[in-house]
């Protein structure tokens, strides 16, 4: 009985750690590109700036918009 219960609250436990991290994520991926309109002028510094931080913060779904040029911060 014991171990069942440890195992839900694993389970729950990493569910609610996978919406916080991609919840943080996403803030983090807002300020970086935030960042990068404000440190770089339009060209190739910025969109560089643009596509580390959608690889590094972005969910798949916008890594695939991003390289399919349909993402445009």
């Amino acid at each position: 009985m014991v171990i069942v219960i440890a195992i839900i609250v694993g389970v729950i436990g990493n569910a609610d750690y996978q919406e916080i991290t991609q919840a943080r994520d996403q803030i983090n991926l807002r300020l970086t590109l935030d960042d990068c309109k404000r440190l770089f002028d339009e060209g190739i510094d910025r969109v560089n700036c643009f596509d580390k931080s959608i690889h590094v913060f972005g969910t798949e779904q916008q890594k695939q918009q991003w390289e399919s040029g349909y993402l445009n911060p």
